[in-house]
């Protein structure tokens, strides 16, 4: 089964705290990282642009071996001229993540549903109100 993070609570308490020691050894050593991602590709699909977003991503696949794909989501709508089910079908014949910033937590919800791959969530409609002081 493909395992998602579309909210932290997806993770259990245990396992944040490996993701983040991780992290640390990562940037104690980023040697031993350097092709821990060699032959992997991430689509990264942006609704909402964010140049600390995608560099982030971006520069860490690089780091790890992996290649990113950046695609706007202006050029062609999620739910609009490609619905969002072929979306994912098709980029997870393609790819071995998604990741996804938009605005609707729907639209995450769906590219979840219908991937093969783990989609990772860098931003909803939730997100965006948490962070502004929203219910």
């Amino acid at each position: 089964m493909v395992r998602h993070l579309l909210k932290v609570s997806d993770f259990s308490k245990e396992e944040c705290e490996n993701v983040i020691n991780k992290a640390i050894e990562l940037k104690a050593k980023p040697e031993n990282f350097n092709n821990k991602l060699k032959g992997e590709t991430l689509l990264m699909l942006f609704e909402k642009p964010s140049l600390r977003t995608r560099i982030s991503f971006e520069t860490g696949m690089q780091q790890l071996g992996g290649h990113a794909i950046f695609y706007s989501i202006k050029d062609s709508p999620l739910g609009k001229k490609e619905n969002i089910s072929d979306t994912a079908k098709v980029a997870s014949r393609f790819v071995n993540i998604i990741a996804a910033r938009v605005y609707k937590r729907k639209d995450i919800w769906d590219l979840a549903k219908f991937s093969d791959v783990p989609v990772i969530n860098m931003l909803d409609d939730f997100s965006i109100q948490f962070n502004k002081g929203g219910k």
